[in-house]
């Protein structure tokens, strides 16, 4: 599976002492999610904004994390550029001053001599200056840069624990689809024994139940929703036909070794792009 957001442009503009919503982002990046190149849609898209400083002119960033249809992940890093947009320079023309009149000449008149000026203490002024501005600059740019880096790395950090917490649900709610499992094998086995169908009745009815909990909290993973699924489907047959249980529960554990190569797979690409985006 091929996951990948794209977007028109890599920064966005944030007016200052403002907010800007998922879907301006979205709008002024132009941003789609493709899945095996076909579009998809941008519900599951999360956008991490934290490192940004609405009351402060500069560039920050933000990323952007999107689930496909098989919990497949993606993020893009983009930057956005806080400023005033009511701090425009004026472009109407400087009046000039009015040429001034030819002095009449006149006999009375003594000719005026130019005031001498200091042009060695100009150039000093000059260079004072300019120094004085250079160092401004880099002192703003050494500033500008180290609060980039915290706070780039601070949304890196925020990132990871957001998705170290959904793998360990994800892992969590697997464990609880497993021990379903072999709650129904340990029944079928019971019911080989003593061929009491009221009991496997009862034991299928409470695993029934566990599995429409189990449903509910993985509201937001298809895949495992399928798995789940599927294990409820298996247990409204094997109640219908107990002596068919040993082929459908061989049937469902076929499918559900497929499930694990695709969830481990997921895993793994999830890993190495973290591992990417931390090393940027």
């Amino acid at each position: 599976m091929t996951l990948q957001i794209n977007t028109r442009v890599d920064s966005i503009t944030w007016p200052l002492n403002q907010n800007l919503t998922n879907q301006e982002i979205i709008s002024q990046l132009e941003l789609t999610v493709t899945e095996n190149g076909h579009l998809i849609s941008n519900d599951n898209l999360s956008i991490n904004k934290k490192a940004v400083n609405r009351s402060e002119a500069g560039v920050y960033p933000v990323i952007i994390t999107a689930i496909g249809t098989n919990n497949e992940y993606a993020t893009k890093k983009i930057q956005a550029w806080v400023t005033d947009k009511n701090n425009v320079v004026d472009s109407s023309p400087t009046p000039q001053p009015a040429p001034a009149k030819p002095l009449q000449y006149n006999s009375s008149n003594k000719t005026a001599k130019p005031k001498k000026k200091s042009k060695k203490k100009i150039v000093y002024i000059i260079l004072g200056v300019l120094v004085l501005l250079i160092a401004i600059i880099f002192g703003i740019s050494a500033c500008q840069a180290h609060n980039d880096t915290v706070q780039n790395e601070q949304a890196q950090s925020n990132a990871l624990n957001n998705t170290n917490s959904k793998l360990d649900n994800l892992s969590e709610q697997n464990k609880q689809l497993m021990q379903q499992n072999k709650e129904l094998q340990s029944a079928i086995n019971t019911y080989k024994q003593d061929q009491n169908k009221e009991e496997l009745q009862n034991q299928l009815n409470q695993i029934k139940t566990e599995n429409e909990q189990l449903k509910n909290n993985a509201a937001n993973n298809q895949a495992l929703q399928n798995q789940i699924d599927q294990l409820g489907s298996t247990i409204d047959q094997i109640k219908q036909n107990p002596n068919q249980a040993d082929s459908l529960l061989d049937q469902m554990k076929n499918n559900q070794n497929e499930f694990m190569q695709n969830l481990n797979a997921t895993f793994q690409k999830l890993v190495s792009d973290f591992q990417q985006l931390i090393g940027q």
